[in-house]
């Protein structure tokens, strides 16, 4: 569910505008530089500055992103996690049916089990519970492991 967008600033640009899959932002970059999210009122009471520069700043205002001070060129990178595809069709596929076909089968074995009344609803639920407690124990491991995981300093000396 992780994905990226990246957008050109230019001069005529004003506001980001978040993709149609849309769900979190796990962070936002203008050229290899992190920006701090702050509230909406706060980026309203900069604005009102009208400085132009290398931003530091953002917020979200309905469907887009506004950054403060707004840069007149470079490029700003959104990390965000994105919605699965919906499938529409019996042939249709996506990333979660490629990963996990058996959870949702159980989710919606366990779905059907309460509109049929069948008595194997709890036995549904528990292996669906299963299955999705196992994805994310996978997402966890794959998040604090590898060779690029590091502990950082406290502090920092300059000499």
């Amino acid at each position: 569910m992780e994905k990226q967008q990246s957008y050109t600033i230019s001069a005529t640009t004003t506001l980001l505008v978040l993709p149609n899959d849309f769900l979190e932002i796990i962070n936002l970059y203008y050229d290899n530089t992190s920006l701090t999210r702050v509230p909406l009122s706060q980026i309203m009471e900069y604005k009102d500055a009208g400085e132009n520069g290398t931003p530091k700043f953002f917020t979200r205002e309905g469907s887009s992103l506004l950054i403060y001070p707004y840069p007149t060129s470079g490029s700003v990178k959104l990390n965000y996690y994105g919605q699965f595809a919906d499938m529409t069709s019996d042939s249709d596929e996506n990333a979660l049916a490629q990963a996990s076909s058996d959870l949702i089968i159980y989710g919606a074995l366990s779905y059907a089990s309460d509109y049929y009344l069948d008595e194997r609803g709890p036995v549904f639920d528990q292996k669906f519970m299963q299955f999705l407690a196992e994805i994310q124990e996978q997402a966890n491991d794959a998040e604090t492991s590898g060779t690029v995981q590091a502990m950082r300093p406290t502090t920092a000396y300059e000499d």
